[in-house]
């Protein structure tokens, strides 16, 4: 699977989410300038630091596993 495939699935399996999420004031605008001036870096680095924040919050949510009962040995 390529990366755009990958993010084409994401965005399309994400997609109601991603509908009711807030949007911080200006970043369509930001983003706008930034295709616009080819800053493609720039754009990387943002999805980069959205995949990062999604690793994190996934890991936050993680339940830990649970240890087994105890056990006596005679």
């Amino acid at each position: 699977m390529t990366p755009l495939e990958w993010i084409q699935r994401m965005i399309e399996a994400n997609r109601e989410a991603l509908q009711q999420m807030p949007f911080p004031p200006d970043l369509a605008e930001y983003v706008d300038q930034l295709v616009k001036s080819g800053q493609t870096e720039q754009i990387i680095s943002l999805m980069k630091m959205g995949y990062l924040l999604g690793i994190q919050q996934g890991v936050r949510t993680e339940v830990p596993p649970q240890p087994g009962p105890a056990r006596i040995q005679a």
